[in-house]
């Protein structure tokens, strides 16, 4: 087989062309920081790293709904400790009127300012967090808890429009289905019901009733700290002493169970900083799986890329070996 010396050309160009793109090829990895810009390149290690990449999605929509359940479950415990301190004042006032010797006017005055407490925890209890009313369960109209007067004049306290101590059990007020939000650690749905699994995933909502108490006990006492409140004040407006202590055993029963809502919303507190931790750690592992499957090992990339320039310019130099000078070399 004759070679002639265009075929020499067009082989000497074709692996310049070659060595070129090989060159570019490099430099485009250290400029773009990526092994390949075209899933065509690496087909397993772009499969691998989109699955990687859908799992970081995942992981950081996660932690955007545990930033929003932080957010609730701190407004929670800071409306709960404020309550505690309220209830402690609460207490102190009906010490005192039980056991003082005020007349009338006194009575009446320690009666209003006890009232005007109760108020104050209708408004703790009313506050919104991240478009939702914090303890209306799942619930977002007006105020859950507010205070009426009833046909006797007597002072109740409704709860999502029912009245509080009509009911024993807090899950048979309206609205107080749970509301969940997914963590990450598998949240599962009851085929049968399409309620999803309490143990799957995080509730963001909280009902009123089971913070505050409900219904009354077997002495007829209100078991709601609010309507206890404005209970013992009527009897202290009356000048019931005997009674005004006996509500104040009631009050310190109830600021018991506030307390234990308490302890329970900070356990729910530890158990998101927990699973932040978890997922931020995950995040991080899955980061530099990421960037072992897509990203340049910039110090290896470099040494190839000189290599590969060197190619080049050798390629380069051959070139007055292999193509032969024209008139329009000698010319210049």
């Amino acid at each position: 087989m004759r070679v002639t010396q265009s075929m020499t050309n067009r082989n000497y160009l074709s692996h310049l062309n070659s060595a070129l793109e090989r060159k570019n090829a490099s430099e485009r990895k250290i400029n773009s920081t990526r092994k390949y810009n075209r899933a065509s390149e690496d087909p397993i290690a772009a499969a691998k790293a989109m699955r990687v990449r859908k799992a970081i999605a995942n992981t950081d929509h996660y932690l955007d709904n545990l930033d929003t359940a932080e957010q609730i479950y701190y407004a929670a415990d800071t409306a709960i400790f404020n309550m505690v301190d309220i209830i402690d004042t609460i207490a102190e006032k009906v010490t005192y009127a039980a056991n003082g010797t005020q007349g009338p006017t006194e009575e009446e005055i320690l009666a209003t300012t006890i009232e005007t407490f109760a108020d104050e925890l209708v408004r703790t209890l009313n506050i919104d967090v991240a478009e939702r009313r914090l303890f209306g369960g799942v619930y977002n109209g007006m105020d859950v808890f507010r205070i009426e007067k009833g046909l006797d004049g007597k002072s109740v306290v409704k709860y999502n429009e029912v009245d509080i101590n009509s009911l024993n059990d807090y899950n048979e007020f309206p609205f107080s289905e749970s509301s969940f939000t997914d963590i990450g650690i598998g949240m599962m749905v009851d085929e049968e019901t399409g309620r999803i699994d309490p143990q799957s995933a995080l509730p963001v909502t909280m009902n009123g009733a089971w913070v505050t108490g409900c219904g009354t006990d077997e002495d007829g006492y209100p078991k709601n700290i609010i309507q206890l409140t404005l209970d013992v004040a009527q009897v202290i407006r009356e000048g019931d002493k005997i009674k005004a202590m006996d509500y104040l055993n009631k009050i310190r029963e109830s600021q018991t169970s506030v307390s234990i809502a308490h302890a329970e919303i900070g356990n729910k507190e530890q158990y998101i900083e927990y699973n932040k931790n978890r997922l931020t750690t995950n995040k991080e592992n899955l980061l530099e799986q990421q960037n072992n499957l897509e990203g340049t090992d910039m110090g290896a990339e470099s040494t190839n890329w000189k290599t590969l320039e060197a190619i080049y310019n050798m390629s380069l130099q051959m070139a007055t070996s292999v193509i032969p000078m024209t008139i329009f070399d000698f010319l210049q």
